[in-house]
């Protein structure tokens, strides 16, 4: 089913804060979980995304030069693989909030979490995916 996506990521370092935003249209699959599926650019690289939402948790997955696969379990620390450039690194993503809303054409996800790597904290970060079906 083809859906209107609007994506908020926000990242916070020492560095300051950056806030990055896009709309796109991408896929939602109802199985016994929802997926969806949208390519994301980031200076003209593609980057397919894929969104699996759980009741209780949310599993981000990209593949492309950047590939990741996040587990978002609230309240908790999980292990997670970072590939960029043939160089794999282990991450630590601690996930501070994480709010599911679905209704039957429409829904939100926003995830408040942390990632460590080698005992030193990255940033703090916030995803936020709003979709509804097209019409």
């Amino acid at each position: 089913m083809e859906i209107d996506i609007q994506i908020k990521q926000q990242i916070t370092n020492s560095e300051g804060t950056e806030t990055f935003e896009f709309t796109t249209v991408g896929t939602r699959l109802q199985k016994s979980h929802t997926y969806i599926m949208y390519k994301e650019y980031i200076d003209d690289i593609s980057t397919d995304v894929r969104v699996k939402i759980e009741s209780e948790r949310v599993r981000i997955n990209r593949k492309g030069e950047l590939t990741l696969d996040f587990l978002f379990v609230p309240f908790e620390t999980t292990q997670n693989m970072y590939t960029l450039a043939n160089q794999k690194t282990v991450m630590e993503v601690t996930t501070n909030q994480l709010l599911i809303e679905q209704e039957a054409h429409s829904g939100k996800v926003y995830i408040q979490y942390s990632i460590t790597n080698n005992n030193t904290v990255l940033g703090s970060y916030t995803y936020e995916l709003q979709y509804k079906e097209r019409l």
